[in-house]
């Protein structure tokens, strides 16, 4: 009896008949039960399959792969009466389709295992009858591997072309005692850099400020101005060690993580926690109820038809992030007329407590309340995490948080002490938020030339930014604050009103590079401003690393790899020797030979 031989396989079409998976030769188009032993057997009388198998090498030196397919209704056959359309792909070719399939595959965050499936299959068979689709361990091993390595030598490239650039640092613990730290490089474009898994014992500060001065030293330390990182206790220790080995860095901290940290505080607070509290159990008992389900389902049904309200279905707080409190409190104030409507009804059976206090008004006016509170703080999480959020405007964010939370407060469900200590938290987000570079920052933004936001510290620490800056890139300093000087007064350059108005048309980076690099100021403007406010970069990668250890059992330094190729890939701009032709027409016309009469 023969043995089975490796590659049997690819000379077999898998299909579905009668429920039964069967398998269809490629050559005679004989179908045999899923039996490797038999359909080696079969390939060892094929005579369509002997024929295709002798083949001289091709030009190249490298073997072909000929096979004749069926000429069906929609491929052409090789003559008026014949059969057979004979394919072939040399070696050459396959590597290449592969190494393109498989980039498409990566970059669309297509499962791993597409080309195993048969629809997938037949397509490539129309395309190209003789070409076998990679399978999904070379998609997870060799092939990745080549493209980890293309795509991260062209990251260090971008990398080492930019003129400044900001480390971006975002840890998170995955499973027990174990954590997961993640560094990106913006150039300003954020490119995956690389992640470390540590053990507990060994996530401290020092390590971490360890790891954050390696990449530094490896990026080159003189062309970074930044760090940014979340607000573990960790992260923020490490800053004084980094800022102590590079003077020139500012080290600070997440934007959104500051105010998200913010927004927690206030749902910890005993009022807001009661609002929840008695939200959730409405909601629940609503819910959970079959009779109160279908009776709420039905008459938001009919009011949407009367135009009176917008088919709201309650909901619990299932989010992990701002949203999920919020959303609970939307679906009952959007539901609040048929909920009550239900609580008067003498035919539903609704529990005293839950009727009462869906009549209760001031349980709707403290939900709403609180709701408002709650949606403002969630929506300044949202827009700082925006990938066009800027380091300019998050001292004027503040500014602006500041004075609509104080109005909010007086109306809210939060009491004395309670009201203090949101007002003491945002206290502590301002901190961890602003440091001197964004002072800095809005300084040199010319969409906030002329406006009194800063005070007179802010603007004494700015100026040290710069000044310190200068000496670090070498420029004469009074020169440099000279600049700043005219800048400010609109004078020189800048006393047209055109470049001002050029300001609302590209970002603040390229302003300063485009249109004033003559001036002394211009590269220190250009490095600040293209820093990014918050850690948005690996907070979208650690969804990418959630989202792919789904597909299946990847070790961890696969994952890492195929979240860098993934994330990177759509980064980078597709240079024109990745389609290169690998032959010349006259090659292709040996290596690959379709007969059409």
């Amino acid at each position: 009896m023969p043995r089975l031989q490796s590659g049997v396989w690819k000379h077999f079409t898998p299909a579905i008949k009668d429920g039964r998976e069967t398998f269809m030769c490629n050559y005679c188009l004989k179908t045999y039960t899923k039996n490797a032993t038999k359909m080696q057997m079969h390939l060892d009388k094929c005579k369509e399959y002997s024929v295709v198998s002798q083949q001289s090498p091709g030009r190249d030196g490298s073997s072909s792969a000929s096979i004749p397919v069926p000429s069906l209704s929609f491929l052409p056959s090789a003559s008026p009466g014949g059969q057979f359309l004979i394919d072939s792909v040399d070696q050459r070719s396959q590597a290449f389709a592969d190494e393109c399939l498989a980039r498409a595959v990566y970059a669309t965050l297509s499962p791993l295992t597409l080309a195993d499936n048969i629809y997938w299959k037949r397509f490539f068979s129309v395309l190209r009858p003789a070409y076998c689709p990679p399978t999904r361990e070379a998609l997870s091993s060799s092939l990745l591997d080549c493209e980890y390595d293309r795509v991260q030598s062209q990251v260090h490239e971008a990398i080492g072309k930019a003129d400044c650039v900001t480390i971006i640092c975002s840890g998170w613990s995955n499973v027990k005692e174990t954590g997961t730290i993640l560094f990106s490089v913006a150039t300003p474009v954020p490119f995956f850099y690389k992640c470390t898994t540590v053990k507990e014992q060994t996530h401290t500060s020092t390590y971490i400020a360890e790891e954050l001065k390696d990449v530094i030293n490896e990026v080159g330390p003189q062309k970074v101005f930044a760090v940014v990182t979340d607000d573990a206790p960790e992260m923020m220790t490490a800053w004084t060690q980094v800022e102590k080995a590079f003077p020139h860095i500012s080290a600070i901290g997440c934007t959104s993580c500051g105010i998200q940290q913010l927004f927690d505080d206030i749902v910890s607070t005993p009022s807001m926690r009661a609002v929840c509290r008695r939200a959730e159990q409405v909601v629940r008992y609503v819910t959970e109820q079959k009779i109160l389900a279908e009776t709420f389902k039905c008459w938001q049904t009919t009011k949407i038809r009367n135009h009176t309200a917008s088919g709201t279905t309650l909901t619990l707080p299932v989010n992990s992030d701002w949203t999920g409190v919020v959303n609970m409190f939307n679906s009952l104030l959007e539901g609040q007329n048929t909920l009550q409507k239900m609580a008067a009804s003498p035919t539903l059976n609704i529990e005293t407590s839950i009727r009462v206090r869906i009549q209760d008004a001031s349980f709707w006016k403290e939900l709403s309340s609180s709701r408002n509170l709650l949606y403002l703080i969630g929506n300044y999480i949202d827009y700082m995490k925006r990938e066009d959020a800027v380091l300019s405007g998050v001292v004027d964010m503040f500014s602006q948080l500041r004075h609509h939370i104080g109005a909010m407060l007086s109306r809210s469900v939060l009491h004395g002490a309670e009201q203090k200590a949101v007002m003491a938290s945002l206290d502590r987000c301002q901190e961890f938020c602003v440091k001197p570079i964004h002072a800095a920052a809005y300084m040199l933004d010319p969409q906030h030339v002329g406006q009194q936001t800063l005070s007179g510290e802010q603007i004494n620490s700015a100026y040290y930014v710069i000044s310190n800056l200068s000496h670090h890139l070498n420029l004469d300093e009074g020169k440099v604050l000279g600049s700043f000087a005219r800048f400010s007064a609109k004078q020189g350059l800048w006393k047209g009103a055109g470049i001002w108005s050029s300001c609302q048309h590209v970002s603040a980076s390229t302003w300063w590079k485009g249109l004033c690099s003559s001036e002394p100021l211009s590269a220190v403007a250009f490095a600040i401003l293209q820093i990014p406010p918050t850690t948005g970069a690996c907070e979208r990668l650690r969804s990418r690393f959630c989202s792919t250890k789904v597909q299946g059992s990847l070790s961890a330094d696969r994952v890492q790899k195929l979240v860098a190729v993934q994330t990177n890939l759509n980064l980078i701009e597709p240079s024109e020797c990745d389609y290169a032709q690998l032959e010349s027409e006259e090659e292709k016309k040996v290596s690959f030979q379709s007969e059409t009469q």
